[in-house]
């Protein structure tokens, strides 16, 4: 079956046979090696001040937003969810599930958001955070989120900065040395790992921040990781196949892995736009990782991509306001171009011609050697 999704998304051969290890001792001397190797990579990944500022906790990506709105901030806090599609909206449920004034910035689905629209806001209230996503799994959006974080520290007194990066990092390079406060990422996208684990990125504000006495949370604690402990039984095969996905991460190297989802993301596009299954989001704006594509009229996409999986190929549908008018194709983790190919080749008998499955392979093939 070929996977081509937004998430979980394919693992290597190195990753599964980690996860397949001897179970062993989460307080022995084996464990604490691994441990401490990657918290250092991830460190390293994420450009954190030390291996305490990460937090690396058993449970989704969504677990690891509402860590990070328990851990940074209190009932009665004012924050700026800025929401651009469905993962922007869950961040601003969580935020008011736990009590936050949550104040809203609503941008159109398929667009990006604007500094200028945040900063105004910023500018005219007091905000305690700026909760953001990174890069809008649901309608492949990449939101210029190192811009605003430069904008920001121009201020006299910034409000945090919280970027949901679930489907960004580390396949689109995003770092806390950049005027980023929290990154939160999770282990079944760009880290190449099955789903169950949240990854947290934090910068020495952020930490001083969790570090204070806030009551409200147990088992979304950040505390103890930042100290260096596992409160709780860890998913112990999961930190085992994460040690080896991060070794192949750095074999890659960050420009390089950036670059080749950029070729993925320029392949699909051609062979969509070419074989009517236009992309929804303008190229400025398009992510490196998963591509929206509207489906013509005549055609059911929950329909299609039943059809695509009797053929061995899965794709991902429309999420939200796009149900039923979309289909998603993710080009992420461990993904290459003979990878895309294979999904494409299944996906192409299905255009709305016959004659435009050519011209869309042929435009796919004028994106394949690289050039943006």
């Amino acid at each position: 079956m070929h996977l081509l999704l937004p998430g979980p998304t394919p693992i290597p051969e190195a990753v599964q046979k980690a996860l397949i290890g001897a179970m062993s001792d989460h307080r022995g001397t084996d464990f604490g090696r691994v441990q401490a190797q990657v918290l250092d990579g991830l460190s390293t990944l994420f450009k954190t001040p030390s291996a305490q500022h990460v937090a690396l906790m058993p449970s989704s990506g969504t677990g690891g937003l509402e860590a990070a709105v328990q851990n940074l901030f209190g009932p009665g806090d004012t924050v700026l969810v800025v929401e651009g599609g469905l993962f922007g909206q869950r961040f601003g449920e969580i935020a008011q599930a736990h009590q936050l004034q949550v104040d809203r910035l609503q941008i159109p689905w398929g667009q990006a958001f604007s500094t200028q629209a945040i900063l105004d806001r910023v500018r005219s209230a007091s905000y305690q955070g700026v909760l953001v996503t990174h890069n809008e799994t649901s309608t492949g959006v990449l939101n210029p989120v190192e811009d605003l974080a430069d904008q920001l520290q121009q201020l006299d007194r910034s409000p945090l900065l919280v970027v949901d990066s679930i489907s960004g990092v580390p396949s689109i390079p995003l770092t806390v040395d950049h005027g980023i406060d929290t990154i939160i990422a999770a282990s079944q996208k760009g880290f190449m790992c099955p789903p169950g684990l949240a990854l947290a990125a934090l910068s020495q504000r952020a930490r001083e921040t969790v570090l204070q006495n806030r009551p409200g949370r147990f088992y979304f604690d950040f505390r103890p990781y930042l100290m260096g402990r596992l409160p709780y039984t860890p998913a112990i095969s999961l930190w085992y196949g994460l040690h080896a996905a991060l070794a192949l991460l750095f074999e890659e190297g960050a420009e390089s892995r950036l670059q080749r989802h950029i070729r993925l993301r320029n392949m699909v596009r051609a062979f969509a736009q070419a074989g009517g299954f236009p992309p929804l989001v303008d190229d400025a704006a398009a992510s490196p990782t998963v591509t929206a594509l509207r489906v013509p009229a005549d055609v059911n996409p929950h329909d299609l991509r039943r059809r695509l999986v009797a053929q061995g190929l899965q794709i991902a549908g429309g999420v939200g306001a796009w149900h039923d008018q979309v289909i998603r194709i993710g080009h992420v983790g461990a993904v290459d171009v003979g990878d895309l190919w294979a999904g494409l080749g299944l996906l192409a008998p299905h255009m709305p011609h016959p004659n435009q499955a050519l011209a869309a392979a042929a435009a796919a093939m004028d994106k394949s050697g690289g050039d943006n």
